[in-house]
């Protein structure tokens, strides 16, 4: 009898293991195995092979959520792009080739979920899209270009063409809501509170040793130690590309402060301008002046609003009187190089860029295709011919790499552009909180073509915020049709509670 009653008891426990197992106890098991595997290769491998086994677990949930949420990839791509820019300042990866990959490895996950799930491609057929696919015809009859190095080609062909043409696709595809815009306003100014802190750090504690090699090595300290002071650069390529990328933070976080919801936002957002101000200044940069105040002037012809015309115009006499008819804070390096901006003709550097574009001039006129796409500074590729002169700016830089037909084009398509998002927002969207959301991006953009005409900005990660402002003006009216109805079912719901209400107290 006692014996049958221990037999009951084991199969009683091997009932409750088994059930255990298969219901949790394998997945602890398999969690101890790893735990132990990891804790025996921390002690026999090399550091960045224990780190790379360890977060396997981790990309795989990272990938099998970007497959499940497909048609929202773009926020992954979108944050892979400061990823990419901060992890660049560490460590040697092909920038250009790895932001390529990414992509187009999203722009095929798309597809593929495309072919499994319903997705509307009606709001990707827009006028955006339009406007890039003629753009890319030029491009690619540039390949026979007789001075076209495909290598060039296939790097510079993501600022000039891919980039565009994903936003223009993906962005109406991802962001459904305001809250996605805010959404992409919260991942940027991540980075640029850590591209701020990070510029913090260099001029409070040094440069690393990958910093001094660009500095001592490569001739980096020709045009970052000078007269004015040290120029800070933070993960940047050069502080030029820092500088004019905290002021494009400085101008969308400034502008889309008055249209969001929210104390605690309103506070996060303070605190990201005043860091983007910060790197902004340390990067000694004197065209991201010319961003803010673009982009200033861009908001008041858009805003349709008299207070915001009065403040607009108002700030922006503030800044032109502080800068041109004072020496208020000369004494400050940074104030001091901002300041020269405003003063061209005593700038050394400008006269320089002057006399060179003549030069160049003169040598375009038998280029009215240009040298090449990816060919203005273009040593490495050892092209049959090259431009002697260095070119100053991103437009520029498009003159000497797509001639003078390439360019009218560019600046064409570009000019379409702006008027037609502008017309989006002045008749076609009807909320004014988001239409402000929407024109701080397009004020934005506006602001950065200034500076491209100065300086070329249009590199890594600038290229992709640049182009997801315009794509979200495209995605407005649909945004806009969302919104009012929100609003129309808050409504709804108010008044129900209010009938509810009113049967109680009868």
């Amino acid at each position: 009898m006692k014996m049958t009653n221990d037999k009951g008891k084991y199969s009683q426990y091997l009932t409750v293991a088994g059930s255990y197992f298969a219901n949790k106890g394998w997945v602890h098991l398999l969690l101890a195995g790893g735990l132990y595997i990891l804790y025996k290769m921390f002690f026999r491998t090399s550091l960045p092979f224990f780190l790379t086994i360890s977060s396997l677990p981790l990309m795989t949930a990272i990938f099998l959520l970007i497959i499940k949420y497909s048609k929202q990839s773009f926020y992954t791509l979108f944050t892979l792009q400061f990823l990419l820019a901060a992890a660049y300042a560490v460590t040697d990866i092909p920038l250009g080739v790895a932001t390529l990959m990414c992509t187009l490895f999203v722009v095929v996950l798309l597809f593929a979920y495309g072919m499994h799930e319903k997705i509307d491609w009606s709001e990707s057929r827009n006028g955006m899209l339009m406007l890039f696919l003629i753009w890319g015809v030029y491009c690619i009859l540039e390949i026979a270009n007789p001075n076209n190095v495909q290598a060039a080609w296939n790097i510079s062909i993501t600022h000039y063409l891919i980039y565009p043409i994903v936003c223009a696709v993906i962005v109406p595809l991802a962001i459904r809501n305001i809250k996605g815009i805010q959404w992409l306003l919260i991942i940027w100014s991540l980075f640029i509170l850590l591209a701020a802190a990070k510029g913090y750090w260099q001029k409070n504690y040094g440069f690393n040793e990958r910093e001094q090699y660009f500095l001592y090595v490569l001739g980096g300290a020709r045009t970052h130690i000078i007269w004015s002071g040290i120029r800070y650069f933070s993960f940047f390529s050069d502080a030029a590309n820092f500088g004019v990328h905290m002021a494009m933070g400085v101008s969308l976080f400034g502008i889309s402060l008055f249209y969001i919801k929210g104390v605690w936002l309103k506070i996060y957002f303070i605190i990201v301008i005043i860091a983007a101000i910060y790197g902004m200044g340390i990067s000694g940069t004197r065209a991201a002046i010319a961003l803010p105040i673009g982009a200033l002037g861009s908001f008041i012809i858009l805003s349709r609003n008299r207070k915001a015309c009065i403040t607009g115009i108002s700030v922006l006499a503030l800044l032109f009187l502080f800068f041109v008819c004072t020496n208020i804070g000369d004494d400050n390096q940074y104030i001091r190089k901002m300041r020269s901006a405003f003063r061209p003709s005593q700038d050394a550097s400008y006269q320089l860029r002057v006399d060179n574009r003549k030069k160049m001039r003169e040598l375009m006129i038998h280029k009215p295709f240009g040298y090449g796409i990816g060919l203005s500074k273009g040593d490495r590729f050892y092209p049959k011919e090259r431009m002697p002169y260095p070119p100053d700016s991103w437009l520029v830089s498009v003159w000497v790499e797509t001639g003078i037909v390439g360019l009218v084009l560019y600046l064409a398509v570009h000019g379409v552009l702006f008027a037609w998002c502008a017309w989006i927002l002045l008749f076609k969207i009807m909320s004014k909180r988001l239409r402000g959301l929407l024109g701080a991006w397009l004020c934005m953009n506006a602001g950065f073509f200034v500076a491209a005409y100065a300086n070329d900005v249009m590199q890594y990660p600038n290229s992709i915020v640049v182009y997801t402002g315009f794509a979200l003006c495209f995605a407005g009216p649909y945004l806009d049709k969302e919104m009012r109805k929100e609003e129309e079912d808050e409504e709804k719901a108010k008044e129900k509670k209010k009938e509810e209400k009113a049967t109680l107290w009868t």
